[in-house]
């Protein structure tokens, strides 16, 4: 039998960590699913250690079912906040792939290692840009004081119910917003893909001889590339901006309870 002081501080370990191990699972600066999970889950359970002072003085009291259902709520805190999270690299991610597909970069799709699903090339290179400039702006700081946050607005010991309304609306938005940055993002890639479509479509009724399915395909990957490549400059500030909103929708999953 193990001490009742040395019992109660693993069950707050335990529950402290059912809100910190998907909030960390979730968020591609941690790793992503690149990352193994047994050192996400490493991850997740240190940054619940961390997180320990935090949570020490509110040790809830009750039985198994209790914690069980404690638990189950802090999951959910953390799958909305690692969610939120998550869609501002999802969206410059999105915004990779879908160049890819519109320049017709398909067939370079390969199967990630490490994911065990189709790899987009432009979604990488720009999922990496995007996390280095979210380290650069001190990102990591700013997680981890959204997580401290959301301990404040949503005790570890409350067992009122979690407000499920607030935080589906939260997704929604979340959703929402990624989808805008992502098209928003691509946006210069996609005027001149199809402004090549059009100047394609032109020289193919006027001179029907051209095989321009061999002299075009090349022509929009290169094309798709090079707009990719000359919005770069612009990128850092583009995403610093809408980093910005982003986590402004994080503050607002931090204090779901509130």
């Amino acid at each position: 039998m193990l001490p009742a002081d040395l019992e109660r501080s693993l069950i707050v370990f335990a529950l402290g960590s059912a809100r910190t191990v998907p909030f960390v699972w979730l968020i591609p600066v941690f790793g992503g699913p690149s990352l193994p999970a047994r050192l996400r889950l490493a991850l997740g359970l240190g940054l619940s250690a961390l997180c320990f002072p935090l949570v020490v003085g509110r040790i809830p009291s009750g039985g198994p079912v209790i914690w069980v259902l404690l638990s189950l709520r802090e999951v959910g805190v953390g799958l909305v906040m690692g969610f939120v999270a998550a869609c501002m690299f999802r969206a410059v991610e999105a915004a990779g792939q879908l160049t890819d597909i519109l320049r017709g970069a398909n067939l370079a799709e390969v199967i990630a290692p490490g994911e065990g699903n189709r790899s987009s090339p432009l979604g990488d290179l720009l999922l990496l840009l995007a996390v280095v400039i979210f380290l650069e702006m001190g990102g990591a700081g700013i997680l981890a004081t959204a997580l401290a946050r959301s301990y404040e607005a949503v005790p570890l010991g409350a067992r009122g119910p979690a407000n499920l309304q607030a935080a589906a609306l939260l997704v929604i938005v979340a959703s929402a917003k990624l989808i805008e940055a992502a098209i928003g993002l691509a946006a210069p890639a996609l005027v001149a893909l199809l402004l090549a479509d059009l100047a394609l479509g032109a020289l193919g009724r006027a001179v029907p001889q051209i095989p321009l399915y061999f002299t075009g395909m090349p022509a929009k990957a290169l094309l798709g590339v090079g707009a990719v490549l000359a919005g770069l400059a612009t990128l850092d500030s583009a995403l610093t901006v809408g980093f910005r909103g982003f986590l402004g929708l994080l503050e607002r999953a931090a204090q779901l309870g509130r």
